[in-house]
């Protein structure tokens, strides 16, 4: 038998008294909106991580954000979304231990994380004052026997002091409580079967965090000023969970490597990490700031951050060395480790877009592993999507624990033609072929990809290139017959003697009805990216949702002075608000030669301006060369409703349906996939 493709991923770690089956973390991560408000895992968490422990050595587990449930409304902040697992519930402790045991099954460590963000507090259980007299007073009322009576249970309460305070407003006695909590947690969660615990101390997010870094940490005592003062706190910490749960116990920290610009050094990183390693086995480097470190397609960089750990490996001898951020392809983990600049690749998403991922490294099969977007859409939604976990390239998630109620195997294999060739239809024939179908894709344009070809041209769009890709190579690998250039009709069809139909033939660029919106005039989105060069040297995009600023953005990066004009208060209103709209806000505003009006209609279209009027109605006139519409798409629904009766069963799937994200239309693809 061949060694593994990739060794150094697939090699086990001892570390303490444990061993990681393989050098992959599925670091702490949950899509935001599997949790409902039960302060325990549901079981749709339970199943997310089980299938996360399929494939990485250590699953951590979020659920440690002491008592933040139910504290915003949906968007408002990231934390409201977290689950908040209570620990001090003996009812909740069990579905706790069955989490633990699901990932154990699959021989992973199971971790669990503190997180605690805002609004929060640092529990402390105590004695109820006066509650052990209480008791021994009942029972003498009773008339029992102290000698020969059970012992008096004992009531306790919880002391929750403020997580989120300056850190100069805790005196020394509150922060020696804190410490204790963090400690007192810890042994929980060690008698509740879990095998490791990770502390979130990034961003300067947590109290820890914040008390050693410069930026906000401005005491002048014992816990301030230097570096040795600085650290004291975050080591205090360390050493009472260590104290508490003993040697036979995994610790992490999760560490942002540097501060921003004037806070701390990746020297004094360095520096805090070789007095730490004394209680920690692993350390998770990130960057400062908490979006960059979610790094979307903005940011070039497959693996920004890769740099923190080989500074670390080569000043913190004898840590584990984990590094986090864009890691995701095969080929680029296992030269991480091979090179020596990570002792462990920590992955969130990766796990996210591929149930398999694990399995598919094992195997040597890193071209099958379906590529991330980056979209961060496992985080949160945009402005008006339904609250509920998805991955735009993994359909399962949000429906993990429910799979084996709703998909059930085909009676017998079917040919199945599949209308249109864009990322819902490649896909569906993927799917229909998983399950032992034959499909047939056709394709009118020479080239597949439908709307997503415009990936091709943008830089800042390489990872749905990299997607369109993947799915064109599945096709060829797995033998699928594509017909390109063909643009399919109904009589063709039905001569082919197909068992089923699945229409995904997109949609047409909407024209707005604004006077003197001649359509031959007007430029298109896909136009405009593949034919900057065919625009004047002034542009006006009308229409400033995510594809009208994403078009916006790339002519601009081509030299053209682009103004993009929206209605609501806001560019890019739809795109996912949490760890995604401030990285594409940074990308729009660092390009000088893009500009954004909001708030504003659009009057009519003259030779050589744009007229809009703002919001007192007042008219405007913007110069414009050229013009480029990206006000929306319409459904080619009665184009694709005339293939019905062509085949016994019919479907249709993403834009023809509706407009769709890729998100949609994969979701779409798989459900109907999955029905015949």
């Amino acid at each position: 038998m061949s060694a593994p493709k990739y060794p150094h991923i697939c090699e086990p770690l001892k570390v303490r008294g444990f061993t990681l089956k393989n050098r992959l973390e599925a670091s702490n991560s949950l899509p935001h909106f599997l949790q409902g408000p039960e302060p325990y895992p549901a079981e749709s968490v339970i199943s997310h991580y089980a299938n996360k422990a399929r494939s990485a050595g250590i699953v951590t587990c979020m659920g440690i954000n002491n008592f933040t449930r139910g504290k915003q409304m949906p968007m408002d902040l990231d934390f409201g979304h977290f689950p908040d697992y209570d620990l001090y519930d003996t009812n909740c402790q069990n579905y706790l231990l069955q989490l633990a045991d699901n990932i154990h099954y699959f021989d992973s460590i199971a971790c669990m994380a503190i997180f605690v963000g805002p609004p929060s507090a640092y529990p402390l259980m105590r004695v109820k004052q006066g509650s052990m007299e209480r008791a021994f007073s009942a029972f003498d009322q009773a008339g029992e026997h102290l000698e020969n009576a059970a012992p008096p249970p004992t009531e306790f309460e919880i002391e929750l002091i403020p997580a989120h305070e300056n850190a100069a407003w805790y005196d020394e006695a509150t922060l020696e409580k804190i410490a204790d909590s963090y400690a007192e947690q810890a042994g929980i969660i060690q008698m509740l079967g879990f095998d490791m615990l990770s502390i979130h101390m990034c961003y300067r997010a947590n109290l820890p965090a914040r008390m050693f870094s410069p930026l906000s940490n401005s005491r002048t005592d014992k816990f301030g000023g230097s570096l040795e003062n600085r650290m004291r706190f975050p080591l205090m910490v360390l050493e009472r969970v260590r104290n508490k749960v003993g040697r036979n116990f995994l610790l992490e920290i999760e560490w942002s490597a540097e501060d921003e610009p004037g806070g701390y050094t990746i020297e004094e990183s360095a520096a805090f990490l070789n007095e730490a390693k004394k209680y920690i086995d692993i350390v998770q480097l990130r960057t400062y700031e908490v979006d960059h470190a979610h790094p979307t397609s903005f940011n070039l960089e497959e693996t920004p951050f890769l740099k923190y750990g080989e500074y670390m490996k080569q000043h913190v001898p004898g840590l584990v060395i984990g590094v986090i951020g864009g890691f995701h392809y095969a080929e680029s983990c296992e030269k991480a480790l091979a090179e020596g600049k990570a002792d462990l690749i920590c992955a969130a998403r990766a796990f996210v877009s591929n149930p398999n991922y694990g399995d598919l490294i094992l195997e040597g099969r890193g071209d099958d592993i379906v590529p991330c977007l980056r979209c961060n859409k496992c985080h949160g939604r945009g402005e008006h999507d339904p609250f509920v976990s998805v991955c735009s390239v993994n359909p399962m998630i949000g429906l993990e624990h429910r799979v084996h109620q709703l998909i059930q195997p085909p009676a017998r294999s079917k040919k199945v033609a599949v209308i249109g060739g864009g990322p819902a239809g490649m896909r569906c024939a993927l799917f229909l072929a998983d399950r032992g179908h034959t499909p047939v894709v056709y394709e009118a344009e020479k080239v597949l990809g439908g709307q997503i070809v415009h990936a091709d041209y943008a830089d800042f769009k390489w990872t749905l290139k990299d997607y369109k890709n993947y799915l064109i190579y599945q096709l060829d690998k797995r033998g699928i017959e594509v017909r390109t250039g063909v643009k399919a009709t109904p009589d063709m069809i039905a001569a082919e003697d197909y068992d089923a139909v699945v229409v995904a033939n997109g949609a047409d660029m909407l024209t707005l009805p604004i006077p003197g919106a001649d359509k031959d005039k007007l430029v298109y989105a896909l136009e405009a990216f593949a034919h900057p060069e065919r625009l004047g040297e002034r542009v006006v995009v009308i229409g400033g949702g995510e594809v009208g600023v994403e078009t916006a953005l790339y002519i601009a990066k081509k030299g053209h002075d682009t103004t993009v004009v929206e209605m609501r208060d806001r560019l890019s209103a739809d795109s996912t608000a949490i760890h995604y709209y401030s990285m594409f806000q940074e990308a729009w505003e660092a390009e000088p030669n893009f500009h954004g009006i909001t708030g504003v209609k659009v009057a009519r279209i003259e030779e050589g301006a744009v007229v809009y009027t703002d919001k007192d109605g007042v008219e405007h006139s913007l110069p414009a060369d050229s013009v480029v519409m990206c006000a929306g798409r319409v459904p080619r629904e009665t184009e694709a409703l005339a293939f019905y009766g062509c085949a016994p069963e019919f479907y249709m799937i993403g834009d023809c349906k509706k407009p769709a994200s890729v998100q949609q239309g994969n979701r779409h693809a798989w459900s109907v996939a999955n029905r015949i």
